[in-house]
């Protein structure tokens, strides 16, 4: 008898989600829901304590689209998101997160836009602002990334002045599997970014089919917190996070296939960056001085001080 072959979808969506039973099933309902059918959906709940893992598995039993994964332990948020990648199958990827919707048509038309450039990495839309209780908050669009050169798009997507909206657009499975992945630090997905656009522009399409939502649990005001998020194991401990951003953008710039030209406006952008926020990074040697400080007087990390917002 010929052995058989499961097929292989040409979308893979991955979600990453820690404690999401608020919005998890609104979220997987509208990812079901595309028009574009030929997808899988991979759930990686990184040992989540409420309901998460309930609602995952109902909608295993429910669509056989659906695939679930528990982490025994919480590896950290970003290093949740590259399992997710991993696990992944498709010719294209989506990543998702438990708090956002999306349009029946987002697969569909990214697609669509995807096949008609294929110079392009990233298609993502715009974007509709969603409340907690799911209510309309505004509306906008970006097109950092856009640009024609690499340095352009490295300045476009470099700094903290955006929402980093084309990480939950659709990317070529190629690329993002080579791409190094998200870091565990704040602002990780700026770097990210940067790394993917550096192999070609992203596109965007000027309708708002992307529903991010805002709420108390997804905005941490805490450094410490947000970091936590990113790698647990650093919690209590100096981490750095604006050393490691800057670093970061130094990789990209130093290990990215682009000419000359652009490499010498990267690394001046760069040069910019760090003087932009040297007063951050001048905190986080104050921070981490004071941590080591603080911990070696009273066998434990301080509290309640310091915040880089």
């Amino acid at each position: 008898m010929a052995e058989s072959h499961e097929s292989v979808p040409t979308v893979s969506v991955a979600l990453a989600v820690f404690n999401g039973e608020n919005y998890l099933a609104t979220a997987i309902e509208s990812i079901l829901d595309q028009t574009f059918r030929d997808f899988e959906l991979i759930i990686c709940d990184n040992a989540s304590t409420d309901a998460t893992e309930e609602i995952a598995r109902r909608f295993v039993d429910l669509d056989d689209r659906v695939r679930y994964h528990r982490n025994e332990t919480n590896i950290g948020g970003a290093r949740n998101q590259g399992l997710t990648v991993d696990l992944s199958r498709g010719r294209y990827i989506k990543l998702a997160a438990h708090d956002d919707r999306i349009a029946p048509t987002f697969l569909e038309e990214c697609l669509a836009e995807l096949e008609r450039r294929p110079d392009a990495v990233i298609c993502f839309p715009g974007t509709i602002v969603l409340d907690k209780d799911g209510k309309r908050a505004g509306e906008y669009r970006s097109t950092r990334g856009t640009g024609a050169r690499p340095s352009k798009r490295f300045s476009e997507l470099a700094f903290r002045t955006h929402n980093c909206d084309a990480i939950y657009g659709v990317m070529r499975g190629d690329v993002l599997r080579s791409a190094t992945p998200l870091g565990n630090y704040i602002d990780a997905d700026k770097v990210f970014l940067c790394g993917l656009a550096m192999r070609g522009p992203f596109i965007t399409i000027d309708r708002p089919l992307f529903y991010k939502r805002f709420h108390p649990k997804n905005y941490v005001a805490d450094w410490r917190d947000r970091m936590a998020w990113f790698n647990p194991d650093k919690k209590g401990k100096p981490s750095f996070p604006n050393w490691l951003e800057l670093s970061g953008f130094a990789k990209v710039v130093a290990t990215a296939k682009i000419p000359l030209r652009d490499r010498v406006v990267c690394a001046g952008i760069t040069v910019a960056w760090a003087v932009w926020y040297s007063p951050k990074l001048a905190k986080d040697l104050l921070v981490a001085g004071r941590t080591v400080w603080f911990r070696a007087r009273h066998k434990q990390a301080p509290s309640g001080i310091y915040n880089w917002e």
